[in-house]
Parts: C-alpha cells; sequence; structure tokens
C-alpha cells in the first residue's frame, strides 16, 4: 500500500469515528439513573420531554454509515485493469480480464508492447464515437509475456 493510500485510509477511518462517537452521545437529563426527580412529597416526576429516543443520536449513526461508505468508494481501486495488450489499427488496445471489455490505451507516458500481460491504473472513459478507451496513468504490475 503506497504512502497516498495510506493517508486516504486513515482520513476514512478517522472520519467515520469522529461521526460515530456522536452516536454515543446520551439523553442529558437532570442526572441520577432514571433521569426524573422526586419533588419534596416524594412523587416521582419523569423528566421534561419524557424518554423519547435522541433524534439527535441515531442522525450521528446514519452520518457515521455514510462516512464509512464515503470512504470505501474513495478507497477502492476501480481504475485499475488486467490484462493483455494486443495491437490495434488505432495502436495498443487491452481486454480486462474482469469485466471482458476491450479498451483502446491511451497510455502518453508508459511504453506498453503488444503480448505482455499488464496491470494498469488509470482512467476509464470512452471516446467520441463511443467505444471504451483507458487512459494509463501508471503502470503497476507487469507479468511478463500473454499465455495463449
Amino acid at each position: 500500500m503506497n504512502l497516498r493510500t495510506m493517508k486516504r485510509f486513515l482520513l476514512a477511518i478517522l472520519l467515520g469515528l469522529a461521526l460515530g462517537a456522536q452516536a454515543f452521545a446520551q439523553y442529558g437529563g437532570t442526572g441520577g439513573t432514571g433521569g426524573g426527580s422526586t419533588s419534596t412529597n416524594g412523587v416521582y416526576t419523569a423528566p421534561k420531554g419524557g424518554y423519547g429516543s435522541n433524534g439527535a443520536a441515531i442522525g450521528a449513526a446514519v452520518a457515521a454509515g455514510a462516512g464509512i461508505g464515503v470512504g470505501y468508494l474513495v478507497l477502492r481501486s476501480h481504475g485499475t485493469v488486467v490484462g493483455c495488450v494486443e495491437p490495434s489499427s488505432d495502436g495498443v488496445k487491452l481486454m480486462n480480464e474482469k469485466d471482458q471489455r476491450t479498451y483502446a490505451l491511451l497510455a502518453a507516458n508508459v511504453s506498453l508492447n503488444p503480448g505482455e500481460r499488464v496491470a494498469l491504473r488509470g482512467k476509464k472513459s470512452k471516446d467520441d464515437s463511443g467505444k471504451p478507451t483507458f487512459q494509463v496513468a501508471k503502470l503497476v504490475k507487469d507479468y511478463g509475456s500473454c499465455k495463449r
């Protein structure tokens, strides 16, 4: 795991903990075990507002869950493809082993040779005609030649 990914992971954890800490807030009653009080004649009176559930605690729990969900979406590796580089009329292409889609590779600063099995990190998009393209940002791993 590289330093940037580690920082994002820690930020997501801290955000989740900060939002989740609010869920542990307790009802601010008058103290004691019941939160009520007794009058001078010994009769118990319920706290003002009753014993209803605290809506703020529920909202905080929902916010904490949303924070953890956003952290997961940010940290997952949706921009990585693994497959074999093949020659194409437009340059080179790669068929992703995971979803079986073929992407036209746009690799300005990465040298890719046909016949290699590689893991690439970058951005998936579509060209003007609607064909899937992959803008290569980094060569993650070269697995060697493709086995056919």
